[in-house]
């Protein structure tokens, strides 16, 4: 097999290690997928305006989404424009409670990367987003035929806003008390957080956090970026791999522009 195809066959196999949302990143990386109907380039970290898990939640009682409003909620592909946007089917999502993680305090931060929400949501949609990024991740010429950013972007529904606001705070806790990395348990697969990164989130909701977490996959550090906003009893998450990052390593911008079309239509 000749150096470019190596390094593919290593994107492929350990893509494919790294949960049921990298599965996507391969099926893209191999591709593309089509379909209708979840920081910023620095390293990524909880931060929020105001702080996370510090906003007032009191000035009145917030109605939380039905699954039907949510579903209304979510995005589709009219409203990213250069992205392909389709409902997660089944197998490209992972069930909160199936996400094992070493250490409690870690938990949201395992559950987070693996796309799906955290806390205990009422109800919760999944979207799968693609799309080329053009802004880093690939320095060579390979990479750079990958260098396509693709994401799950999950709402929930919670009981409250206090409860949104606590659930998000949990995720802000996390990326401090688990800097040094942590370990999950995926999709059958275990795998391993080597280190993460505070970062600073797109301007979107009431507060949002932002992070980066480094997994190692065949001896490349391999970056996924995390923002989680709230938006009154709503907490939209993004987690998003680039391709090219995988094989090369390098870091790259968080899509902000996801953020923003899933913020415009929470409003």
């Amino acid at each position: 097999m000749n150096r470019s195809g190596i390094r593919r066959s290593r994107f492929r196999t350990g893509a494919l290690a790294a949960s049921a949302l990298v599965s996507v990143v391969v099926l893209t990386g191999c591709g593309g997928s089509g379909g209708s109907d979840s920081a910023t380039g620095e390293s990524a970290s909880p931060s929020a305006s105001p702080s996370a898990g510090q906003a007032s939640t009191a000035a009145s009682p917030v109605k939380p989404l039905t699954a039907a409003e949510l579903e209304k909620a979510s995005l589709a592909k009219a409203d990213l424009s250069g992205y392909q946007v389709a409902t997660a089917s089944k197998a490209e999502t992972t069930a909160a409670k199936a996400v094992k993680v070493s250490g409690e305090e870690c938990v949201p931060l395992g559950r987070a990367v693996a796309g799906t929400a955290v806390g205990e949501p009422a109800e919760t949609t999944h979207r799968r987003v693609t799309g080329n990024s053009g802004t880093g991740g690939a320095s060579s010429s390979e990479s750079a035929a990958l260098d396509i950013n693709t994401g799950m972007v999950t709402l929930a529904s919670y009981a409250s806003a206090d409860e949104a606001a606590a659930a998000l705070k949990s995720v802000g806790d996390a990326v401090t008390a688990c800097a040094g990395g942590f370990e999950w348990t995926a999709g059958g697969e275990k795998l391993e957080a080597g280190k993460v990164t505070k970062g600073t989130a797109p301007e979107a909701g009431e507060e949002a956090v932002a992070f980066t977490a480094v997994t190692p996959i065949d001896g490349v550090d391999a970056p996924w970026k995390v923002v989680v906003f709230r938006d009154g009893a709503t907490l939209a998450h993004f987690t998003v791999a680039n391709a090219g990052s995988m094989i090369s390593g390098e870091d790259f911008t968080f899509p902000a522009d996801l953020v923003t079309a899933q913020a415009d239509k929470l409003a």
